[in-house]
């Protein structure tokens, strides 16, 4: 390997003793620089593998040197051979302890320097190799790191789907909700990390239906009060399903399915939470979470008109929903109006268990849809 090598003293006659010295080696080039500003000077466009320097020199000597250096070899390495006549001890101990490599007094021994030349290029070799070696250990960690992330994701995704799919057969339910939170945090001031991060555990809100009976779960009339009761228990169900967990992820949809229900006068459940007691990722999930089924057919009722549930969700600013939440919702509402029309439900919103039932689809009918 090709290898630069510097050499800085303001006595040529030096100079060409080092140069003498590596003459023979092809694969060292010596560059010369007679004082320390032309030494710095000259590395700007072409990085030294390793210089000698000199410590008295005009202009700028090579303490000078050393204190210049030490922000540029921190990012890239390269070592420091000091070549002076200077031998007293105060000396090489300050230019060691500002950052020399290597001390060597002149006259020079010529084995000595080659020694202490090709050692420091040793060093180098093995920190550039570690550096090559670190980087792609980064690159495959992150790349590691990245496919978990995606695959927390999918797991997320496909078992808020799966709680979904009891009581809506398209599951565009959940898609439309984290797409309404992503907009909301945003528009609340959330940064990136925080949208996002309240976007993916949002479709985990409902995964406590996982536990309620279809009886009641799928109920087309209304619900008595024991059944009311039962509903109820689908957040404490899905926080249970969510809780010990060490992932940030899974804990905020843990929250939010604990308290999406909640209200901002207290009459929510299951806790009853106050203002600004329950978490605002269940603040804000409540709001979107409510003007969706409003606006969604569901087997206990018909779709209301955009136009009712938007007015509905203003009667309800510091009743039901975070005032602060409303307002967010209402200056982005036509964004809201638009993902709803895109990611409408389609013909059918009957759970796929209750078209079976009702003779709507048939199996094969169904196994040839989802090819």
């Amino acid at each position: 390997m090709q290898r630069t090598v510097y050499v800085a003293d303001d006595v040529m006659t030096n100079i060409e003793l080092v140069e003498a010295v590596f003459r023979n080696d092809p694969n060292l080039t010596i560059k010369k620089a007679s004082d320390g500003k032309e030494l710095l000077d000259s590395i700007k466009d072409d990085m030294p593998d390793l210089i000698v320097l000199d410590l008295m020199m005009p202009i700028m000597d090579g303490f000078g040197v050393l204190e210049s250096l030490k922000d540029l070899r921190e990012k890239t390495y390269f070592p420091i051979i000091v070549l002076s006549a200077l031998t007293d001890k105060q000396s090489i101990i300050r230019a060691l302890s500002m950052g020399a490599d290597d001390y060597v007094t002149k006259p020079f021994f010529v084995e000595e320097l080659k020694a202490r030349v090709y050692n420091m290029l040793k060093l180098k070799e093995r920190d550039e190799f570690l550096n090559t070696s670190l980087d792609v250990m980064e690159s495959n960690l992150l790349e590691k790191l990245q496919m978990l992330e995606h695959t927390q994701l999918e797991i997320v995704i496909r078992l808020g789907k799966a709680a979904e799919f009891r009581d809506d057969e398209t599951g565009r339910h959940i898609e439309r909700l984290s797409d309404y939170v992503n907009l909301i945090a945003e528009e609340l001031g959330l940064n990136l990390e925080q949208s996002m991060m309240i976007r993916y555990a949002t479709p985990m809100h409902d995964v406590g239906k996982i536990g309620i009976p279809d009886g009641v779960l799928l109920k087309p009339g209304k619900l008595t009060d024991d059944e009311f009761k039962i509903i109820k228990l689908h957040t404490v169900i899905g926080g249970k399903i969510l809780s010990g967990t060490t992932l940030p992820l899974l804990e905020l949809a843990r929250e939010i399915a604990v308290s999406h229900h909640e209200r901002w006068d207290g009459n929510g459940y299951p806790l009853r939470l106050k203002g600004k007691e329950t978490p605002r990722s269940g603040r804000i999930v409540a709001i979107v979470d409510v003007f969706d089924a409003l606006t969604s057919n569901r087997v206990y009722k018909e779709a209301w008109p955009t136009e009712k549930a938007i007015e509905y969700i203003k009667e309800q600013r510091e009743k039901q929903f975070d005032p602060e939440v409303v307002d967010a919702f209402l200056n982005i509402v036509d964004n809201i109006i638009r993902i709803k029309a895109v990611k409408s439900d389609g013909p059918s919103t009957k759970p796929i268990i209750q078209q079976i039932i009702n003779g709507d689809i048939t199996i094969e009918e169904l196994i040839e849809r989802w090819r």
